[in-house]
């Protein structure tokens, strides 16, 4: 009896930590943040759905150039959300990001289309 109470408590504290600081994006809501990069900065825009479980996510490169849209980036049940655009083998760009709160996410960018911009932001609801 001992032995299964240990093992439901340490399955128990796996959850629980596997599930700390998990968060949910407020549904319908958009994001914003900028990435202080260079050589061009990257202005983020993440339009969350109206039912919380995929967004909207647009990149701006520097200016002068036409934003990076795709539609449909899954956010799954801890908050996590990523992108990864590929020609051939070649990685075009990639982000990574997660909702700490319901009104904030932190976010990752890497784009050699955008020169080789790359960095990381947090990102707010718009205003």
């Amino acid at each position: 009896m001992k032995l299964v109470a240990l093992v439901v408590s340490v399955v128990a504290a796996i959850v629980l930590v596997g599930t700390a600081g998990a968060a949910q994006p407020a549904k319908g809501t958009e994001y914003v943040g900028v990435v202080k990069s260079s050589p061009f900065e990257m202005k983020i825009l993440l339009g969350v759905a109206p039912n919380g479980k995929s967004a909207r996510f647009t990149y701006l490169c520097g200016t002068g150039r036409a934003p990076t849209v795709v539609f449909g980036v899954p956010i799954d049940a801890t908050g996590r959300f990523a992108w990864k655009k590929a020609t051939g083998t070649v990685v075009v760009w990639k982000m990574a990001g997660r909702f700490v709160s319901p009104t904030s996410a932190r976010v990752s960018l890497n784009s050699i289309a955008c020169g080789g911009s790359k960095g990381s932001t947090t990102l707010t609801p718009k205003q």
